[in-house]
Order: structure tokens, then sequence, then C-alpha cells
């Protein structure tokens, strides 16, 4: 099949591919981010939908661990090499190691998967109220002085992605995030339906978790940044834990907060909320933050 740029309408395009062997999956299509690369959240969606192939029934992810290697070239397939670790009594455990072309090595993941098990369980609540994501302004309703000066001091782009529907919480003036604790609250949900496979739902979770997610790390550098000529930004690693059953569909509230950032790298770290207020995920970043000229 003739490898293409994706649409954005069909998630399910994105997430197929062709096994030319087993355990080997190769990607049909591209999501381009701002930089003239892959998106990550392309590349943490079919990882993880790669690993699930061939786990057995009735285990759905638990967590994902994942290195951004190089970035991940828009007009080459990736290679996804799956290996299994583990397939005991509840838990399937997988290797995923990405490639493009002459060995290029761009990704590389451990996958878990798991049954559901009768346990004590406790939800910690959203920090802060939920309110309505319906009545959030959109990307194209923020002033656009905003977006001139995060374009330019980011490298971050206030535009639609086609596949998402994402709405900022209560955000702050000119998007500059409060020191020394900078957080960021946000909405973001498929927009598209998409059908009752737990799999499914569990790689679209990662196509979108990478979306805005570091943001909490660098967006209250941007005076410092300014003075600098500006940051470069990019992922370097993805962490993610699924603990409980949802729908990538619906809206989820991410409330991210930035610990620390030091030596050119940011930390993000963001619990995840369905409507009702039941935690149903937990997400960290690290991404490289570096003066431009100096990646």
């Amino acid at each position: 099949m003739t490898f293409a740029a994706w649409d954005g309408q069909d998630f399910e395009e994105l997430l197929a591919f062709d096994s030319p062997a087993p355990g080997v999956h190769r990607t049909r299509c591209a999501d381009a981010n701002a930089n003239g690369r892959v998106y990550g959240g392309q590349i943490l969606a079919q990882t993880l939908m790669a690993a699930a192939q061939g786990v057995p029934a009735g285990r759905t992810a638990t967590a994902m661990q994942f290195m951004f290697l190089q970035g991940t070239l828009l007009d080459e397939a990736v290679q996804l090499q799956v290996t299994a670790l583990q397939d005991g009594k509840r838990y399937s455990s997988r290797h995923v190691r990405g490639l493009q072309t002459q060995e290029r090595q761009v990704l590389d993941a451990q996958v878990s998967f798991a049954t559901a098990i009768d346990a004590p369980t406790h939800s910690v609540p959203p920090r802060v109220p939920l309110g309505d994501p319906e009545s959030l302004p959109r990307f194209s309703q923020l002033p656009p002085r905003w977006s001139q000066r995060i374009e330019r001091v980011l490298g971050y782009k206030l535009r639609k992605r086609e596949a998402l529907d994402f709405r900022l919480a209560a955000p702050p003036e000119r998007l500059q995030l409060e020191l020394p604790a900078p957080h960021l609250c946000f909405w973001v949900r498929m927009t598209g339906r998409l059908p009752d496979e737990p799999h499914v739902h569990a790689a679209a979770f990662a196509y979108l978790s990478d979306w805005w997610l570091n943001f909490s790390a660098v967006g209250g550098h941007q005076d410092e940044a300014d003075a600098r000529g500006g940051l470069y930004v990019a992922s370097l690693n993805h962490a993610i834990w699924f603990h409980r059953s949802f729908r990538a569909d619906q809206w989820l509230h991410f409330d991210s907060t930035s610990p620390a950032a030091a030596s050119g790298r940011g930390l993000s770290i963001a619990r995840v909320h369905d409507r009702a207020g039941a935690m149903v995920a937990s997400v960290s970043q690290e991404c490289l933050m570096t003066p431009q000229g100096r990646s």
C-alpha cells in the first residue's frame, strides 16, 4: 500500500498496518506536527496498537513507557517490531522497537496489558472544578497576539488538529504560566466516534495525550525565552498509566503541572479525569527545552 499523509478523519485508518512478518507491523500513513516531523501522538498510538496485536483476549492496556529517540520522518513508514516479554496468568508485556529506512531507530517502548481484578479502589478527585468544556473557547477564539507570541518564543501554534477537540480551561493572560509551580488545565477528546474496542480507545488516548502536555514545562518561561531568542521544544519520553476504562471520544480533563525544569529538560505530569470526576489515567512527559541554535 502507498504511504500517505493522514487527513485526520478516520482514526482507525491511522492504526492500520501492513504486517509482512509475525511481530512486524509497518505504518501506512503519517500525521505531521508543526516542525515537519511526525506528530508524537501518532507514533504513541501506533506503538500501543502494534503491541496489542495478539495479546490474549480480555487484557487491556495498563501502562506504556516510551522513548522518543529521533524525529520521525514524514515520508517514510515506521516498522514496528514487537517482542513478547511476558504472557502470565493476568499480565502481558510487549517490547516495541520502531525503525525507519536504513535501521534508523526512532522509538523504543514497553507496553503492558492485564485482566481487570476485583480489588480495592480509590480515586483522587479533581484539584479544580471541572465545569463545562463545551462553554470554553476554541483556539480560533483566543486573542491573535497570544498565538503570535507563543509561536515566536516556543514554537507552539494555536491551530486546530483535525482529529481532536481541544479547549483550554481558564487560560492565563498571554498563556503565561505562573512560576515556580506552573500548571495548565485543558479538555480534549477525539472528534470522531470510535468503535467499542478498548485497544482503540487506549491508542486514541495515547494520541491525544501528547497534545499540549509539555506546555506546563515551558509556558512559564516565555519572557526569558523571548529575551534569549526563543526555545526549541521537543518530546524526549512519555509515560501513560491507565487506571480505569473510559472512552477517548468523550471529554477528558487534563490537569498538567511541571514540578521541575533544569539543564535543558522540563518534566510535565498530568492527572486525567472524566466528566464525572473519576481519575482514569496519569501521564508524564519530559521535553527538551533549549535556547534556539543549541538543540
